[in-house]
């Protein structure tokens, strides 16, 4: 099976960054289609096998394209033209437009409600059938994504997270980790419960808040004072933050040590501090997964992007992906294992 047509979504204002990124890594095999915002799509010179993988960092979610639908009804026919007999495993029903601060309630309400209108899913399948609507009136994008034993993308649809910054949240960080753990498939009820996470660069505390309710142990390392509230804070299992009130460059030599679940940062540093610091960290913890932001606030780290993933592919622990999810600005979210 092959396809013509490849489109991705991704945060708002990247839309530049994301048709870069592209023309670098494929040339003019890929030439630039259709845009909207938050929404490229693009036609390939030569026919995309299934296989095919663009690999992208400033995408939040790709796929082939097959074409638009009026309404809701005329998807699932639009996919029963354009593939040949197969049938998807589930249909991601998701927003073309995604907040950085996360989609409404009532939006994710009108993508259910639409969900509903198309058939069952085949459990047997190795499709995931999309349709990204917009505004009232506009046609939907009907796609297809791939899945194998080998994949790691996005398990939430379109890669957005059902959340919402909650009110007592002390910084937006909280969402950078709760989309990260979505788009992961991290996220499940009692996952992380009575589990240990390091957190370097942990003030005021929005990430280590985000943790300890999901059943974290977190050891918060920042020289500069946490959230009360964060700090009092009792998660499910007895779940504490514990406030290493030192720089991140005290854990090294004589340091901590000892095993970590998720080793997680939003370091307000340069990508090459951030990653010698992981360097370090992870041969003494041997962590298992990762959600590590790259503050990328220059064209100049941009363009380093991938040498910077050449590096931690060396380090990380397997599979590694580095994507820029809505509530990173300037940077992107590294998440591994």
């Amino acid at each position: 099976m092959t396809f013509s047509f490849l489109y991705a979504v991704c945060r708002d204002g990247s839309e530049a960054l994301l048709k870069a990124e592209v023309a670098k890594r494929h040339g003019d095999f890929l030439v630039p289609a259709f845009m909207r915002p938050q929404l490229v799509t693009w036609k390939a010179r030569q026919p995309l096998s299934s296989s095919f993988d663009p690999g992208l960092v400033f995408a939040r979610n790709w796929g082939f394209s097959l074409g638009i639908a009026p309404e809701i009804r005329a998807v699932a026919e639009r996919w029963r033209e354009a593939m040949a007999g197969e049938e998807p495993v589930r249909w991601d029903v998701y927003p073309r437009i995604v907040p950085e601060d996360g989609v409404a309630p009532e939006v994710w309400a009108e993508a259910d409600r639409l969900a509903a209108e198309l058939p069952a899913g085949n459990a047997a399948g190795s499709w995931v059938g999309e349709a990204v609507f917009g505004a009232d009136g506009e046609p939907l994008l009907v796609g297809a994504r791939r899945l194998t034993s080998a994949s790691f993308g996005p398990v939430c649809p379109g890669g957005a997270a059902r959340v919402q910054l909650p009110t007592d949240a002390p910084s937006r960080a909280w969402l950078k980790v709760e989309q990260a753990l979505a788009w992961a498939g991290w996220d499940r009820p009692g996952q992380w419960e009575g589990k240990r996470a390091l957190e370097l660069g942990s003030s005021p505390g929005g990430i280590s808040l985000a943790l300890v309710r999901r059943g974290l142990h977190v050891e918060a390392v920042d020289p500069a004072p946490m959230n009360a509230a964060v700090l009092a804070e009792v998660g499910p299992g007895g779940a504490k933050v514990t406030h290493l009130r030192q720089p991140v460059g005290g854990l090294e030599g004589a340091g901590r040590r000892g095993r970590i679940d998720l080793l997680v940062s939003d370091m307000n540093l340069a990508p090459p501090a951030v990653i010698r610091y992981l360097e370090r960290l992870q041969a003494r913890t041997s962590a298992t997964h990762w959600v590590i932001t790259l503050k990328l606030n220059d064209a100049a780290m941009v363009k380093r992007l991938p040498a910077f993933r050449e590096r931690l592919q060396q380090i990380a622990p397997k599979p590694l992906r580095i994507v820029q999810l809505p509530a990173n600005r300037r940077e992107v979210t590294v998440i591994a294992g």
